[in-house]
């Protein structure tokens, strides 16, 4: 027959059962009560013993469990205040339930050990040849941790001592992954939030590429703060040496946005190291004083290399890859109601035709001052003005030296509603540009030009109409007068332009724009006059497809280009196509698909696959040529225990690649982190969601 005692009892009267004993004050005014099939108190060393079916429960001062513990015999203390289990026991609280072989727990100092322990929380199965119990959390020796509920588990990490704070997150040291009994990595440390935390997520891309041999890529991630996060790369390339790098973001909105990343390798046989330098920032300054009212911030960005094939080589899924340039810019501004100052400093270079693992500088600007204004009334005429100008020094490509020069434009202008439907804007400018000496064969060079712009819209509902007249002539260098004698009379523009956009549904639109050259300098046609007519097309029926078109036709030398995409389906299942000829190329099209899919009907597998080609017809049946620039397949599959993706890549330049990724799923995010999806948008905007580095 199972016994209650209630612990209290014992201090007054060890013959009678009775109320609750309580615990020292660290602990608060808890309550200890037990229930078991047969039960034994020895008065002078206040020892119960109990056996059977036990079940002893921590009480908060509201009656709320906190604690329950199960076993076959339990040994408790009144004097020390100890509970011992010699033998099998199961330990439940609100983080989790803990088994083990037997354990020791000191409810005055909230500490005890477990031997042989077992713990399951949330997803995460933790094991310990010794456990040590505390108030932040739980020790864990010669320790292994999985999150596969299978027995024996798929994986597991096996761990010199493992830290967990239950609801926060643990710490691993000197781990080593098995698959099955099989060691596959090792890590020095992993750190892992759970709920609300700061985390450490690592992650490793083995594979294949023709020029870099066999490579693991790793990824060591740390969330410093909810602002700051850092990460670490370590990457082993067979046929190029050891790859070192990382990235810094910080978000602080409306005060900081920042970005770096840098990444290195010396090469085997290479005496200087190839390196690559990317980001920028954006950070708002501090006032100079209370009583100005203006922002003043500072923003830079920069793509920095050592060579231009440094990212086509590593860094395969950034479109940089295919861009061998480098720029970079660093400017100070000053923002009120009224202007914006803007003093900055710019450069960019460009591959070398005669050397291309060699820079040549293609332009440069520092310093470079600009200042705009919005628009303002003066007294109480009824028109708008604006004023925007610039000074730089600037040194441009093929010239030698450095030029001063900067240009100021002044624009009056007015909205006069002619209808409800029909809007006049007109405006006039006056735009001087200085080029000062900085040769000694060189004088100061000033020249005006004057014009303006009447623009008449139609608008409806279903879309609008533009029909606007421009015009800029150019003054003579140095002079105020109409520059006759050059070649175009000083006639740098007068047109008519054209614009319709029609919107008849929200899934729906059609664009045209064409212009008229009106300047007399010179003879001309029709067809020569007129420019391009450009025409765009798109159409959504339903969510599943999307159609779209362009095409610009010129009366005087034909279609200039033609480019046309559709998609089908959406999420996981997709199809796209793409169709692409310019004038350029005249005789090539350039095609694109892409494709994403499972191969069959409840297909654990999901693959995604783009092929980019250029083809020359012969004929309506024939190709004359027929060449990929581009393959690759992606290959998705969740297992019990992992997210894996493998990934195929072929393209010009020599890439040939595979590698393959694996993630336990326990790395998956716990929550949707803000910092990362900015990030990705505002400088990674090529990075799938979710990816770590490019």
């Amino acid at each position: 027959m199972a016994k209650e005692l209630i612990l209290a009892a014992v201090f007054a009267a060890a013959a009678i059962p009775a109320g609750a004993y309580d615990l020292p004050s660290s602990t608060g005014t808890h309550r200890v009560r037990f229930e078991a099939d047969q039960a034994s108190f020895n008065e002078y060393t206040r020892v119960i013993g109990l056996q059977g079916n036990v079940r002893l429960e921590e009480l908060s001062p509201q009656g709320k469990q906190l604690k329950l513990i199960r076993a076959r015999e339990l040994v408790v203390n009144m004097a020390s205040r100890t509970v011992t289990a010699p033998s099998d026991f199961v330990l439940d609280d609100d983080t989790g339930t803990a088994y083990g072989k037997s354990a020791f727990f000191d409810y005055g100092n909230d500490t005890g050990y477990i031997n042989d322990g077992r713990f399951q929380h949330l997803n995460f199965i933790f094991r310990g040849r010794s456990v040590s119990l505390g108030p932040d959390g739980y020790v864990y020796r010669k320790a292994s941790l999985t999150s596969c509920d299978q027995e024996p588990p798929h994986y597991r990490l096996r761990a010199s001592r493992i830290y967990l704070a239950p609801g926060r997150y643990f710490l691993a040291y000197n781990t080593f992954f098995f698959l099955g009994k099989i060691p596959i990595f090792y890590f020095p440390v992993i750190y892992k939030p759970m709920g609300r935390g700061t985390p450490f997520v690592s992650s490793f891309y083995p594979g294949y590429d023709e020029r870099n041999g066999l490579f693991v890529k790793s990824n060591y991630v740390y969330r410093v703060n909810p602002d700051l996060r850092v990460k670490a790369y370590l990457d082993y390339f067979d046929k190029r040496g050891l790859g070192t790098g990382g990235e810094v973001d910080y978000r602080k909105p409306g005060k900081n946005i920042t970005n770096l990343s840098a990444y290195r390798i010396r090469e085997y046989n290479r005496e200087t190291d190839r390196w690559g330098l990317n980001g920028g920032y954006w950070h708002l300054l501090n006032r100079f004083s209370e009583s100005d009212p203006a922002q003043y911030y500072s923003q830079s960005f920069f793509r920095l290399l050592s060579d231009p094939f440094f990212n086509n080589d590593f860094f395969r899924t950034n479109p940089f890859a295919v861009s061998p340039d480098k720029q970079a810019s660093i400017a100070f501004t000053r923002k009120s109601n009224y202007t914006v100052t803007r003093l900055s400093a710019y450069g960019r270079d460009r591959i070398s035709s005669a050397n291309s693992e060699k820079f040549v500088k293609d332009y440069e600007s520092a310093p470079r001052l600009d200042f705009n204004t919005v628009p303002f009334r003066i007294g109480g005429l009824p028109v708008l003005n604006s004023f925007t100008g610039y000074l730089e020094n600037a040194k441009e490509s093929g010239l030698p030296y450095y030029q001063k020069k900067g240009r100021g434009s002044w624009t009056v202008s007015k909205t006069v509603p002619l209808s409800r439907r029909v809007i006049l804007s007109p405006s006039v400018f006056y735009d001087q540009s200085v080029n000062l000496s900085t040769a000694p064969a060189m004088d100061d060079a000033w020249v005006g030009r004057y014009g303006g712009s009447m623009n008449m819209r139609y608008d409806r509902p279903w879309g609008s109409l533009d029909l606007r007249y421009s015009v800029t002539r150019r003054l003579r260098e140095n002079a105020f007068a109409v520059d006759r004698s050059s070649s175009d009379k000083g006639q740098e523009l007068e047109a008519l332009y054209a614009d319709l956009f029609i919107m008849p549904r929200h899934n729906a639109y059609f664009r045209a724009r064409t212009s008229y050259d009106l300047r007399n300098y010179y003879a001309a046609s029709f067809s020569h006059r007129l420019g391009p007519m450009t025409a765009e097309v798109y159409y959504a029926p339903r969510p599943t497809l999307d159609l779209y078109a362009e095409d610009s036709y010129s009366f005087l030398s034909g279609n200039r280009s033609f480019v046309t995409q559709a998609t089908f389906g959406g999420g996981e299942r997709y199809f796209g196509a793409g169709v692409a000829n310019y004038s350029s190329d005249k005789e090539a099209w350039v095609l694109n698909n892409t494709f994403g899919f499972r191969p069959w009907r409840n297909s654990k597998w999901r693959a995604e696959a783009v092929l980019r080609y250029r083809l020359v017809p012969d004929g309506a049946t024939k190709l004359e040529s027929f060449r990929f620039f581009e393959k690759a397949v992606t290959l998705y599959r969740d297992f019990h225990d992992f997210r894996t993706r493998w990934d195929f890549r072929e393209r010009s330049g020599g890439v040939k690649e595979f590698f393959f990724f694996v993630n336990l799923k326990m790395n998956d995010p716990v929550r949707y982190d803000s910092l990362e999806e900015k990030s990705r948008e505002f400088w990674h905007p090529w990075r799938k969601e979710g990816a770590v580095r490019d």
